[in-house]
């Protein structure tokens, strides 16, 4: 069934030149020459979508009917992100399920899903957290601290500076003044330990590498 344009209040017809007000609500068809759009811009329109037509009903809208869409589309927006968010709890809650399945008794047995909490901010409760991996990281100043070190990832990780681990790699008769830079040790728990290996944590010049104990390195040198 053809369509009328608004303006002529004629049909449209699939061989008459057309243009679509781009209004969500809207999307009506007009003939070009009804609402005196010419060549120039109407290649314009087909070749850039950042340039839209608007019809002069929707142009002369209210504020108070903006307002309406404005609310519209924000209602939409937060279903969108609530779904979101959802997707990503469930996501989250099977990283941390262990296993598939086992078999007990000849049973097919799902295991229980186990969620590890991600919170490092919390002083009132302690908790006794796995430390199974370091870091080398350096070249920093002979001047920079241990707690130099640590308050930085404490603000860059939002992480309860108790939570991490560092050491200054230096003997103990090392003469400061004559080194030229110095490097630390340094662990956080287990779950977060990845994030150590994110450049954008550290200061432009920042090495960081697996810590590997000399003891190992001199057992793969035999």
């Amino acid at each position: 069934m053809a369509e009328n344009c608004p303006k002529c209040k004629k049909s449209i017809n699939s061989k008459d030149p057309i243009i679509i007000c781009n209004s969500d609500d809207c999307l009506k068809k007009f003939h070009r020459t009804c609402v005196n759009v010419d060549d120039a811009v109407y290649d314009a329109i087909q070749k850039n979508p950042l340039i839209a037509f608007n019809c002069d009903e929707c142009k002369n809208q209210s504020p108070k009917a903006l307002a309406a869409k404005l609310s519209t589309m924000e209602d939409k927006l937060n279903k969108v992100c609530n779904g979101i968010n959802q997707i990503q709890g469930r996501m989250y809650q099977q990283y941390f399920q262990f296993g598939n399945a086992n078999n007990v008794d000849g049973k097919k047995q799902t295991n229980n899903l186990i969620v590890v909490g991600n919170n490092c901010n919390s002083d009132r409760l302690q908790v006794v957290c796995d430390y199974g991996r370091w870091v080398q990281v350096g070249k920093f100043a002979t001047s920079t601290s241990e707690d130099d070190v640590i308050e930085h990832l404490a603000e860059e990780l939002k992480i309860n500076k108790n939570l991490v681990k560092c050491t200054k790699l230096v003997k103990n008769d090392a003469n400061l003044s004559q080194l030229s830079y110095c490097k630390f040790k340094i662990s956080i728990p287990d779950y977060r330990f990845s994030e150590l290996f994110n450049e954008s944590i550290w200061p432009s010049g920042v090495m960081v590498s697996p810590f590997t104990p000399r003891s190992q390195l001199n057992q793969n040198r035999i």
